[in-house]
């Protein structure tokens, strides 16, 4: 029921503006219940005020009961009863009444010159209000009573209309609010509209800015996410397209060594040369799908290094003279030098690996004649690795996509040289792996240097 932003933005307002709205009533309710109260306390007071000094002026040509007679019957006091009363004695009055509420409030007789008292039958709905006066030293009392039924009433009509009146504001200010709400959220619907439209196979769109607000925000944000998923998902096209390249071959040779020994009787030393293409396009195969979870499994973040103390210079040596054969049938001299005891924690296969793509990588791509150079020294707390050609380089613009999966430069590297594709990536997720970094430098026609750092003191 309340799953609607714009109905829970509108129910939001319509709270917060009843409530203040309630506060507001009640403070005004109370200030103007106060205010009239006051008004007619003190009109009763100057009432009773009045009443005294004429009372005191007529005491002086007459006897006081004659006085207050006169002083009650001169004074048209019309809703108001008076009643003036020497002690607890009533001298004179305009009805009983006055005067039993004066007597039960215990007023008569016991205020000092210059005070006031005021009290309120409840049961009559009355206020009262006493003044005293000293005349010859007589202290007598002027008491004024009026109905409160016409100020009670005035509160009563004001409260009934704020109460009529606040549910007809909540309703105007929740439609307010209902419309309002519907406008601030309209860039959210054009955009819930937008993004609704945009599938796997149309991501190069993007969503409308036409705001530079919260909302303008987001659609900025939400179409950075579009540019990452749209190149995402041309990577993993490409990687498809590649990885199916990649294994059609070997397959492709496989499948027809197969038909072709098959189709007739051979001998035994044909069946093992057909074997033989098959074993070495299945390890090529093999090869290819392992470099291929690894690089999975990395992406996903289950990659597990199994680290174990070793020394890099062993593990390079080892690398070095394993690559000497291919460097001799290449005709490429192959140099290295490791600086001794470079101690290290990490996963041994995973750096020959890299060590070893390294190596094939520069042998590979080196002319007959030609050299490649391997060092390996201690640098400002990093393992420093670094394997340099003689070879034909890398250009400029191919240099910041060369550890990209399956990338070759193009005619100088192909599939006919016989690699995947997948060594210089398998270096980056090895050097990264272990929180290093691979770099290159390279000059067409003259080689390419790899660097590879490994922090030692973190590892």
């Amino acid at each position: 029921m309340f799953s609607s932003v714009r109905l829970r933005l509108t129910l939001w307002y319509a709270l917060a503006f009843g409530l203040l709205l309630l506060g507001f009533s009640l403070y005004v309710l109370s200030s103007l219940s106060h205010d009239l109260r006051s008004a007619f306390d003190q009109a009763l007071v100057r009432t009773a005020e009045t009443t005294a000094s004429y009372f005191d002026e007529f005491v002086e040509r007459n006897n006081p009961a004659a006085g207050a007679i006169e002083t009650i019957r001169e004074l048209s006091h019309g809703k108001t009863a008076v009643a003036i009363f020497r002690g607890r004695q009533a001298l004179a009055s305009t009805d009983k009444d006055v005067v039993a509420l004066a007597l039960r409030s215990n007023v008569v007789g016991s205020l000092a010159a210059g005070e006031h008292a005021l009290t309120t039958d409840l049961n009559r709905n009355e206020r009262l209000a006493a003044v005293p006066v000293r005349i010859n030293s007589v202290v007598y009392t002027v008491a004024v009573a009026e109905s409160m039924r016409e100020l009670t009433d005035e509160l009563a009509r004001v409260r009934r209309i704020v109460l009529f009146a606040m549910p007809a504001a909540l309703v105007l200010a929740a439609i307010g609010g209902f419309f309002l709400a519907g406008k601030s959220l309209a860039p959210v619907v054009t955009i819930s509209a937008q993004a609704e439209r945009i599938t796997a196979k149309n991501l190069e769109e993007r969503l409308e800015i036409k705001t530079r607000d919260e909302f303008g925000r987001l659609a900025a944000v939400f179409n950075a996410l579009l540019s990452r998923l749209d190149q995402s998902f041309r990577v993993m096209r490409e990687f498809m397209a590649d990885a199916s390249h990649e294994l059609r071959t070997p397959l492709a040779i496989v499948h027809g060594e197969a038909e072709v020994s098959l189709s007739r009787e051979r001998t035994a030393e044909e069946y093992r040369e057909s074997l033989s293409i098959i074993r070495d396009n299945s390890k090529r195969m093999a090869l290819i799908v392992k470099d291929m979870l690894d690089l999975a499994r990395a992406d996903s973040g289950q990659q597990t290094l199994r680290r174990e103390e070793l020394y890099l210079d062993d593990v390079v040596t080892a690398c070095c003279r394993s690559a000497q054969p291919l460097a001799q049938l290449k005709g490429v001299t192959l140099n290295w030098s490791a600086e001794e005891d470079l101690s290290f924690q990490g996963d041994e296969e995973l750096l020959k690996r890299m060590t070893v793509n390294l190596l094939h990588n520069a042998i590979q791509y080196t002319p007959s004649g030609g050299s490649v150079s391997v060092n390996l020294h201690r640098e400002n707390g990093s393992g420093v690795l670094t394997v340099s050609d003689t070879g034909i380089g890398i250009p400029p613009a191919s240099a910041s996509r060369i550890f990209d999966r399956f990338y070759r430069v193009a005619e100088a590297r192909t599939r006919s040289d016989g690699g995947s594709g997948l060594g210089l990536s398998i270096v980056k997720l090895a050097a990264e792996s272990h929180g290093g970094a691979v770099s290159v430098a390279s000059k067409p026609g003259e080689g390419s240097t790899f660097t590879v750092r490994l922090p030692l003191e973190t590892l």
